[in-house]
């Protein structure tokens, strides 16, 4: 009997599988300016970590963290990562703390400060 079910189940679950999700969209141009729209809005969000997204977001900006190797051994607040932002030409900043989960997909525009439990800066990367 269950040797019976087993091809039917697995059917199943497969259709179930392709069936959920968002519905297929063509590469249409107006498909590919709505998505990045979405992705333009999520940008500056960070979960489970600090994250600040300026309010001028273009997609030509890139991020050069080389001028900012001297405030490695800084604190890092609020206020020095919107300075570092600003000066490194990005257009989002996060703070990384150890053992935080955080994404690893590689955005050009993103400066990253690389923080111990103390809130000291040990790194400062883009990407």
């Amino acid at each position: 009997m269950i040797r019976k079910l087993i091809p039917f189940l697995l059917v199943a679950s497969l259709t179930a599988c392709a069936n959920t999700g968002a519905p297929r969209s063509s590469s249409s141009p107006a498909a590919s300016s709505s998505s990045s729209s979405s992705s333009s809005a999520d940008a500056g969000t960070s979960y489970g970590g600090s994250s600040y997204s300026g309010s001028s977001m273009s997609g030509g900006k890139t991020c050069d963290a080389a001028a900012l190797q001297s405030q490695i051994g800084q604190k890092a607040t609020a206020s020095v990562m919107e300075d570092l932002r600003t000066r490194s030409g990005s257009a989002t900043a996060r703070m990384l703390r150890p053992g935080q989960l955080v994404t690893m997909e590689y955005n050009a525009t993103r400066l990253n400060l690389i923080v111990d439990d103390k809130d000291v800066m040990t790194a400062i990367r883009c990407g």
